[in-house]
């Protein structure tokens, strides 16, 4: 913020003046780093904690919420964030918080039984099945149900909170797709041209604008606001594109807002009236224009090598898995291929979005593929139904590994994909 609390102490790398190297941890890397500071202090004068517990091995116990923390926040896994993520994970598969144990269960990732782990826990774990779920309780309710969750040392409580977690997560699926839908109705009707999206509903709950104004981004590849509104305040969350600075945007026109914030990518405000709506709007485009008049808004994707069918085996995979965990500002690299033959293919998931096939090079090596969103969801080609056995494709990939009752198998996680020209 403009001007600090009036604290006795305030705890940040990025607090002026500041000179911790890194200065992109995590709030959860923060609230390690003063515990950590806290240990070093008391085992000055103390061989162990009250419950005989050595200082060191408490603070690695800890390392399975800086990991959730890091990756749920989306901060950039470089660094000392990267280096506490990587062993936060091998906390995190054998964690022993009863409630994220129970949480683990309600994802299908534990064994109920051998409370073993169906598979390896990995930032992907975490962005796409735990945070999901604890966020879930803020959105959908009270932060405080998944802050018990985290501390409970009772059971049943944490059977409890757990089941309760998911269920509101489910509850935050469906809600998210009618108000998606929602969304897209309104710009199909009011239009859809215009460089920043606006989309807006009194209906909408706070939590769930920011995952509106995400997913209309990803579909359409333009900056988009999405509001509710709560008495006579318009409250609304925005997402942005590679090259436009959002929350730089924003700090240009601030006697809009009662309150914002946010980073490049994303932000979140208040209007100060709804009658300024419209003015905002067009400053916004306007901001958007002159910030981007040298960018190229086509939609792209980064591809960091071509990459032979032949040559995806384990040993490249375990090349790659030294470079985990993969997130922000570290990606999973991205291979193309061309020249496919698709062998088979189907829809798959409970609403037959996901597109699962096998696919073999010119050496006829035959390698299984999954293809998330890739059978019309958004409104994209539906290419269970555009492609056919013996058709040849183009495919962007990342290298991945399917897991499943402890089997393990290579498989290519499609990015998109194309028919191939003829030759």
């Amino acid at each position: 913020p403009a001007e600090l609390p009036p604290a006795y102490a305030v705890i940040h790398p990025k607090v002026p003046g500041e000179t911790y190297p890194d200065q992109t941890l995590s709030g959860g890397g923060v609230a390690f780093k003063l515990a950590q500071g806290i240990l070093r202090e008391h085992e000055k004068t103390h061989e162990r904690l009250g419950r005989g517990e050595r200082h060191e091995a408490f603070e690695k116990w800890l390392l399975d919420l800086v990991a959730i923390s890091s990756v749920a926040d989306m901060v950039p896994l470089t660094g000392e964030s990267r280096t506490l993520t990587k062993y936060g994970l091998i906390v995190l598969n054998k964690t022993k918080r009863i409630g994220l144990q129970k949480l683990l269960l309600e994802a299908k990732l534990m064994d109920e039984e051998t409370g073993a782990m169906k598979r390896v826990l990995d930032a992907d774990t975490i962005g796409f099945h735990i945070a999901p779920r604890i966020n879930a309780a803020g959105r959908m309710n009270h932060a405080n149900v998944a802050y018990n969750l985290l501390i409970t040392e009772n059971p049943i409580e944490a059977i409890n909170l757990a089941f309760e977690l998911n269920q509101n997560n489910l509850e935050r699926q469906r809600l998210t797709e009618e108000y998606v839908a929602e969304a897209r109705e309104q710009l199909e009707r009011a239009g859809k041209d215009s460089p920043v999206l606006f989309v807006h509903s009194a209906r909408w709950p706070t939590g769930v604008v920011g995952l509106i104004a995400g997913r209309i981004k990803e579909i359409y590849s333009k900056p988009t606001i999405a509001m509710t509104q709560k008495g006579h305040e318009l409250m609304g969350s925005g997402r942005s594109i590679d090259g436009f600075n959002m929350i730089a945007a924003l700090q240009e026109m601030p006697g809009y807002f009662n309150k914002f914030g946010g980073h490049p990518m994303a932000c979140g405000f208040t209007l100060a009236s709804p009658e300024k709506l419209e003015n905002f709007k067009s400053e916004l485009n306007k901001l958007f224009a002159v910030k981007t008049k040298d960018l190229d808004t086509t939609q792209s994707l980064i591809v960091d090598a071509a990459l032979a069918l032949e040559d995806v085996d384990w040993d490249l995979y375990g090349t790659l898995d030294a470079f985990k965990p993969f997130g922000q500002a570290n990606p999973r690299p991205r291979y193309v291929a061309e020249r496919l033959k698709v062998i088979r293919l189907e829809p798959v998931g409970k609403q037959s979005r996901h597109l699962r096939f096998q696919l073999a090079g010119p050496s006829r090596k035959v390698r299984k593929a999954i293809g998330w969103n890739l059978c019309g969801g958004d409104g994209g080609t539906d290419w269970s139904k555009a492609l056919k056995p013996g058709d040849f494709i183009d495919i962007v990939f990342e290298v991945d590994v399917n897991e499943w009752n402890g089997n393990r198998e290579l498989q290519l996680t499609v990015a998109d994909l194309r028919p191939s020209e003829s030759v």
